[in-house]
């Protein structure tokens, strides 16, 4: 939730004489530097491939690490897939992964099933869009997804990444995950349309605790050393951006960029900074603030938690010539049972200057903004009154449950809705961590923790609920399009692997 809290961990820049990035095997050497200093133009910030439909994407097990990957135009290098609303995403999805896999997922060796889930879209559940129960691909299959995106889905970030029971969480480590834009966000704001804007795609790189690469990894990215959260175990992953470890992100003195930020991690919390920079918000998960309330189309904030799963989509402005500034994220105590989320810096900001940035427009029609004020009637009336369904998220030494229930693909739906209607939902967390909340298809409203009213309610479709704690919801089951059977679940992906997760059936 937008938060302008300010961590009291304060990290230095540590200058390091050789420095791993990961693209595909490359390995240079540099000297790490600030906003006013050197630069290396084999450092700087990698840019996405772009993908129009229609667009063939491979999964594949990588030869040399033996690992999964997305395979584009020949190269492992996940496209950014870009639409209009009420276009069609057309993808082709091939599965030649190796049927005989030397990773491990949760109940044994993984069996390289695949599909893929596009994250935050308001689209239908059923075959061939948006549908993670019935649609699996084994080495050797294909997939054929037709999405259709609606013309009033809100323009922003969504993002796409596998969605396997069982094995969701070792796929999307290894990086098979990449960006959805929506175009025409700057229908709510007219200027981000001369902006230059950067895709940036938070992933992991496993730092192992007998790795001897690791040691270095970490004083790379000024991991601290001191333990700045409840748990005590020691960190074993590093963010990387655009599949590289702490890039240089170029921008000049007083220019304005538009960030598009995905946290594609499978588990680590970014809580984002820019140093002595806010950011200037515009949407988050997806969604325009201006959709909901046209009359507030940006927020500030020194700094944002973004979830697993989670976006950002902000405005940055180039700081002071001479400035060294970072983008960082700073540490998150995911409880006693969580994992460590260490402070860590993921990419210095350079003070060059890079040809113009390309002028994205929409035509006719879709230059009208598409808004949704609701009634603020109407919302107390569902925040007053009883929750219409309660997620209980727990956890034991053999699994993690919702409502008492471990996940398995023949359970019959968890609870149905009636669609045509605003539901208020509670989730509550039982354990001793904190899970971020996700349901398929649709976004929700979050207005309360704890029982406490939020100063400014969030419409999200990833939230973060707190350690026995509890979050209220007001959950958008609007739209008939998303009729069907769909899931909802931890975003923790190793806990939605072992049984974090439901069905809901929309009718």
């Amino acid at each position: 939730m937008i938060s302008s809290r300010i961590s009291n961990t304060s990290l230095s820049v540590l200058p390091c004489l050789f420095c791993h990035v990961t693209l595909g095997c490359v390995v240079v050497a540099a000297q790490v530097s600030g906003v006013s200093g050197m630069t290396n133009a084999k450092l700087l910030l990698p840019d996405p491939p772009e993908a129009h439909s229609p667009i063939v994407l491979t999964a594949i097990t990588d030869p040399h690490t033996e690992k999964a990957a997305f395979l584009f135009n020949a190269h492992e290098n996940p496209p950014t897939i870009r639409a209009n609303p009420g276009e069609d995403i057309r993808l082709t999805y091939v599965n030649a992964m190796s049927a005989n896999s030397r990773e491990t997922c949760i109940d044994g060796p993984c069996k390289n099933m695949t599909n893929l889930h596009f994250h935050g879209l308001h689209v239908s559940p059923n075959a061939p869009q948006d549908d993670v129960l019935t649609m699996m691909a084994m080495p050797g299959q294909s997939l054929h997804y037709v999405v259709k995106i609606p013309l009033d889905q809100p323009p922003g970030l969504y993002w796409y990444h596998t969605h396997p029971h069982g094995e969701s969480y070792q796929q999307d480590l290894d990086g098979m995950s990449g960006a959805v834009v929506i175009d025409g966000i700057d229908r709510y704001l007219p200027e981000l349309g001369h902006m230059r804007e950067r895709i940036l795609i938070l992933r992991d790189q496993v730092v192992g605790r007998d790795d001897p690469a690791s040691p270095a990894l970490r004083r790379r990215v000024g991991m601290a050393s001191d333990a700045c959260s409840s748990s005590r175990d020691m960190p074993e992953r590093i963010f990387t951006l655009n599949g590289a470890i702490r890039p240089q992100i170029p921008i000049t003195s007083g220019e304005r960029q538009f960030w598009r930020i995905v946290n594609a991690s499978p588990d680590l919390y970014a809580d984002l900074q820019i140093d002595g920079e806010q950011l200037e918000i515009v949407a988050l998960d997806g969604m325009p603030l201006a959709f909901h309330n046209p009359a507030h189309p940006v927020e500030f904030a020194s700094h944002l938690l973004v979830p697993p799963a989670g976006r950002v989509e902000a405005i940055v402005t180039g700081p002071k010539r001479g400035t060294p500034v970072s983008l960082r994220s700073l540490c998150f105590d995911t409880g006693r049972d969580g994992d460590p989320n260490p402070a860590m810096v993921i990419a210095d900001l350079v003070n060059i200057g890079q040809p113009g940035p390309e002028i994205r427009s929409v035509s006719g029609n879709a230059q009208r903004p598409v808004s949704r004020p609701l009634s603020p009637t109407m919302i107390a009336r569902v925040e007053n009154r009883s929750p219409d369904f309660v997620v209980n998220f727990t956890e034991d030494k053999n699994g993690f449950y919702i409502n008492g229930r471990k996940y398995s693909p023949s359970d019959p739906p968890m609870t149905t809705v009636s669609i045509g209607a605003f539901h208020h939902w509670r989730v509550k967390n039982g354990t001793n961590e904190v899970h971020p909340f996700h349901i398929h298809q649709v976004h929700f409203l979050v207005y309360a923790q704890n029982g406490v009213r939020l100063e400014r309610p969030e419409w999200l479709d990833t939230v973060n609920v707190p350690v026995e704690g509890d979050v209220d919801l007001v959950m958008d089951f609007t739209d008939p399009i998303i009729r069907g059977v769909s899931v909802f679940h931890c975003h923790l992906l190793s806990h939605e692997d072992k049984g974090m997760m439901a069905k809901i059936l929309f009718k």
